[in-house]
């Protein structure tokens, strides 16, 4: 049997697994052969599930997700047909949103900088390079703190429950993408 917490549950449908169960293994013992997890939780899910092969999966964006599946493919996890046609569908989108906002990003003036690798991954997948002028900070979400200055910073709603997994990858994107151009049209 294979566990996959809420979060992950679309990768069974980008799989074509159709038995699977949604576990909580971040909190509790799940009696299952592969646990499909958050990237970064290995050692905690390993704790309380010694017995079950644990594969984390990364998601920040749609070459990680990529990465994944292909993994989950070395793993003989999942139909290789339904894999490789869900593979070709991130490569579109992702070909899709950086091709539409290519000029954009190459012309952009501004310095981004963020202290998250989540959110420094984001930007060099779209191809932000560092330029030596004013600076445009982003942060995740969880890294806000309460009263803080928020000129010139971008917070990152980064884990949106409502939308399902490769949707929150595009909102990212297009968020980061949008907030910057809303800073930049201030400016001018």
């Amino acid at each position: 049997m294979i566990g996959v917490s809420k979060m992950y549950s679309e990768i069974m449908e980008l799989c074509g697994i159709k038995d699977f169960e949604i576990v909580n293994p971040y909190k509790n013992s799940c009696n299952c052969d592969y646990l499909l997890i958050s990237k970064g939780y290995f050692e905690k899910v390993h704790k309380l599930n010694p017995n079950s092969k644990i594969i984390e999966i990364n998601s920040a964006t749609f070459l990680d997700l990529i990465k994944s599946l292909e993994s989950l493919k070395k793993e003989n996890i999942g139909d290789n047909e339904s894999i490789g046609q869900s593979i070709e569908k991130l490569k579109k989108l992702d070909f899709k949103i950086k091709n539409d906002n290519l000029e954009f990003v190459k012309n952009f003036k501004y310095n981004i900088d963020s202290d998250s690798k989540f959110i420094k991954k984001i930007l060099y997948d779209l191809g932000f390079k560092n330029k030596i002028c004013r600076t445009i900070k982003i942060i995740p979400d969880y890294n806000l703190i309460e009263n803080s200055d928020l000129n010139d910073i971008i917070v990152l709603k980064t884990h949106r429950y409502d939308l399902n997994l490769i949707e929150r990858i595009e909102d990212r994107y297009l968020s980061i993408l949008n907030s910057l151009n809303n800073i930049i049209l201030k400016k001018t």
